[in-house]
């Protein structure tokens, strides 16, 4: 593998051949320059990430974007075929993800990627017409230290979406249940991620909390999470920094577009159970712990 480190970008690329022209798309690349690449591709750059294909000024944005993602961004040259006017174009793409972060994260992940890709190019009358990048998506999401998820196709009036749970191991029946949902405005996500783990974070010390979930589909993100008491529960909400700065933020600043909070104690909790080896659903009327009828222990798993 060779890297592309000394190609210069042409102010004008006629006459330059295929390979060159490929090298000369690498090096601007390389060079972290989004007009460059813009400039180069006369008509569409299109790779797995991408719901659509991009050209002119949003080819520039999208190696810009990547670029201040990964600070030390390169593309190695493994290898290049010429066929006719169209060049396959072997590479590996290496960086750390310590700058930007990437679109729906809340900050940079710190990962780094070795991902090997494929581009093919094809070129007429010495320019490059068109970009199909191939790549493994899920490859580059894992070494980021992130996980895919795949979930069917949304159906009206069925969507699908992503949930997060925080166990903290406890076993007691829930008190009380807070039940919130917002919908954001595109690009909040990040700062909703953010101030969420700043809220747990300072949470899971408190003995009035037992657990949290949230699932986000589409642009709602709704949450539950489950109390000792009412009474607690507002106690510990009211002395914690991070969420009453999140409050703030939604009531003055306007963020989100639609939202819902609401204070709830049970009516009845039914006692958790398990299928024992026996075949017999146990019971967990006392205490973390019960034994079926066969002698067999079980424990109960936490309400969260």
């Amino acid at each position: 593998m060779t890297q592309i480190d000394d190609v210069r970008v042409p102010a004008q690329s006629g006459g330059r051949t295929p390979t060159e022209l490929v090298q000369d798309y690498a090096a601007a690349w390389n060079a972290h320059d989004g007009a460059a690449v813009a400039a180069l591709v006369g008509g569409s750059y299109v790779d797995p990430t991408l719901p659509e294909p991009l050209s002119g000024p949003a080819i520039a944005a999208m190696v810009d974007g990547l670029c201040a993602a990964f600070p030390d961004l390169r593309f190695e040259h493994v290898s290049s075929t010429e066929q006719g006017d169209r060049v396959v174009f072997e590479w590996r793409m290496q960086g750390t993800n310590d700058g930007a972060p990437l679109p729906g994260a809340p900050a940079a992940t710190g990962g780094t990627i070795d991902l090997a890709g494929v581009d093919v190019i094809t070129t007429t009358g010495g320019r490059i017409v068109d970009v199909i990048g191939y790549f493994d998506q899920k490859a580059f999401v894992e070494q980021l230290g992130l996980q895919t998820f795949i979930a069917p196709k949304d159906e009206w009036p069925v969507a699908f979406g992503t949930s997060v749970r925080m166990d903290l191991g406890h076993t007691a029946p829930p008190g009380a249940m807070t039940f919130t949902w917002i919908e954001l405005e595109e690009g909040e996500e990040g700062e909703l991620i953010s101030r969420t783990t700043d809220i747990l974070t300072a949470l899971a010390s408190e003995p009035s909390f037992l657990g949290f979930q949230s699932t986000t589909v589409g642009n709602r993100n709704t949450t539950m999470t489950l109390w000792t008491s009412p009474e607690a529960a507002e106690v510990a909400l009211a002395r914690n920094t991070p969420h009453n700065d999140a409050r703030g933020r939604v009531e003055r600043d306007r963020f989100g577009v639609r939202g819902f909070t609401s204070f709830w104690k049970p009516f009845r909790t039914n006692p958790q159970f398990v299928e024992c080896g026996c075949g017999r659903h146990v019971p967990f009327v006392e205490g973390p712990a019960a034994t079926c009828e066969c002698g067999t222990q079980h424990e109960a798993s936490p309400y969260a």
